[in-house]
């Protein structure tokens, strides 16, 4: 099947156009990903980040205390692990002596 001269200057123009459209998607690509686009696009969301949580910690005070609390409360119950974790590390005769009298035992309530 052979394509009449009309048809097949109609068919090159659509591969010329085709063609063009290919190669200013892949200069688009091209720009969008070089390092300095990106590192600008990063820098502008993080600057966009920390001002939408800067608005919301505004916003919502009590939240952001209560969190505080919470990863301070966090950071002392790993703390004092640690310090026990090391303390049950310890060699025997670092350890401290025991008590003179046995402990008694707890009731269960």
């Amino acid at each position: 099947m052979s394509l009449s001269g009309d048809r097949l200057a109609r068919a090159e123009r659509q591969a010329d156009l085709a063609r063009d459209r290919l190669r200013a998607t892949a200069e688009r690509l091209r720009a969008r990903l070089a390092p300095r686009q990106l590192l600008e696009d990063a820098l502008d969301e993080g600057r966009r980040l920390t001002e939408t949580g800067a608005a919301r910690a505004q916003e919502h005070p009590l939240a952001i205390a209560g969190l505080g609390a919470l990863f301070s409360a966090a950071t002392w119950f790993i703390r004092r692990r640690r310090k026990r974790r090391r303390a049950t590390d310890a060699p025997p005769e670092s350890l401290p002596t025991e008590r003179a009298e046995p402990r008694r035992p707890r009731r269960s309530r």
